[in-house]
């Protein structure tokens, strides 16, 4: 948003925040989060701004905490290796949302559109079913690449042992878009730097 749209109060908090080296307020990160929201739901392009915001939160807070682990999971790309199942169950949504794409081409309203709200809040209600599901895309792929999205799926799970999380609270929901966003980022530099095998095969 352009600076003249945002209330000055808001304005003065990120000031005083920036200056001072404090912590992010959590109700700057609700206001992120439901931005962000809105944005994937509604298909909207991302902010990088907004989810730089989302990794600075947990930064500064977890230095202020003197802790290291958040600091290092949290990376400018995509980390697979994420221990946070929010993390993981974000980047999961990422991955079979581009697989309908890829099977099905546009649908309008698809699996982001239509499910991200409930995924982002009670995953385990939402992904397993999902995932089940996307037998059906897969079957219409060639071999190589659905075994290529079979691959990136088995790979998330394998980081959601022993299971998804039942409900995600507003921090949790900030480490799922953060994980929805850098797996989408991921996937599209793979489409135009490293195309699947098939997709090679076919050029």
């Amino acid at each position: 948003r352009k600076l003249d749209d945002l209330h000055s109060p808001f304005v003065s908090k990120m000031w005083r925040v920036a200056v001072r080296a404090e912590p992010i307020p959590r109700e700057v990160l609700a206001k992120v989060l439901a931005q962000t929201r809105s944005d994937i739901i509604e298909d909207e392009p991302l902010s990088h701004a907004r989810m730089g915001l989302i990794k600075a939160y947990y930064i500064r807070r977890q230095r202020q905490e003197r802790r290291k682990d958040m600091v290092t999971d949290l990376t400018p790309e995509l980390n697979a290796s994420n221990p946070n199942p929010a993390y993981q169950c974000g980047r999961l949504l990422a991955v079979l949302a581009s697989l309908q794409r890829r099977a099905l081409g546009d649908v309008g309203a698809g699996i982001v559109q239509r499910y991200y709200a409930a995924a982002s809040c009670t995953p385990a209600l939402v992904l397993g079913r999902l995932t089940r599901n996307s037998q059906f895309h897969l079957n219409k792929l060639d071999a190589g690449l659905a075994h290529w999205y079979e691959d990136r799926i088995a790979d998330v799970w394998s980081n959601l042992a022993p299971g998804i999380p039942g409900t995600l609270g507003l921090e949790e929901q900030t480490l799922f878009a953060l994980g929805y966003y850098q797996q989408l980022a991921a996937l599209r530099k793979k489409k135009t730097d490293e195309k699947p095998e098939e997709e090679e095969d076919n050029e």
